[in-house]
């Protein structure tokens, strides 16, 4: 088995189950499945800002208009997937949904780089890239990471575990 083999097999492992029918790793099946989620729900920011926006910002430059879509897309977007932030009891999950979105962004931008070169498409692309991915997902993992980071801060401080606790329920 490759280098490369193996690396996949340990990736996949942890959205395989356990004998008892549990995932290996909650938090990478519930983050990845959040992600997903969160694309869904920023393509259809974006959606609704072209359709509502489109018509009444004709009369404005491509670049005006192109930010005026993207930040109340974004924006909204943002707002939409960081609300579950407050519901969740692990609040690292919202912020490993977009860590989830980034790495699918440096994705794309890598492929698209394989497949169009230094090319005029290549920046073609990089100005779509820039308009319709890089602020949805920028903004939205900057406020996650806020809102995780003040989470922790206001959390307080785990208490210690008796001492009778290391003797109880000890599986031999």
């Amino acid at each position: 088995m490759s280098n490369r083999d193996s690396r996949a097999e340990r990736f996949w492992s942890a959205f395989r189950f356990t004998e008892n029918g549990r995932p290996k790793s909650g938090f990478g099946v519930y983050t990845f499945s959040l992600s997903l989620l969160y694309a869904a729900v920023y393509f259809a920011c974006y959606e609704g800002a072209i359709r509502l926006l489109s018509g009444p910002l004709e009369p404005l430059p491509a670049w005006a208009a192109n930010l005026l879509i993207a930040l109340p897309a974004s924006l909204t977007g943002a707002a939409l997937c960081c609300l579950p932030h407050r519901f969740f009891s692990d609040k690292r999950l919202v912020f490993g949904g977009h860590l989830w979105l980034c790495a699918y962004a440096a994705a794309v931008l890598v492929i698209m780089l394989i497949l169009l070169g230094f090319t005029e498409a290549y920046g073609a692309f990089l100005t779509f890239f820039s308009w319709f991915v890089l602020p949805p997902v920028g903004l939205g993992t900057a406020i996650s990471a806020l809102l995780m980071r003040a989470s922790r801060a206001s959390a307080p401080p785990p208490e210690p575990e008796p001492e009778w606790r290391k003797y109880v329920g000890r599986r031999g």
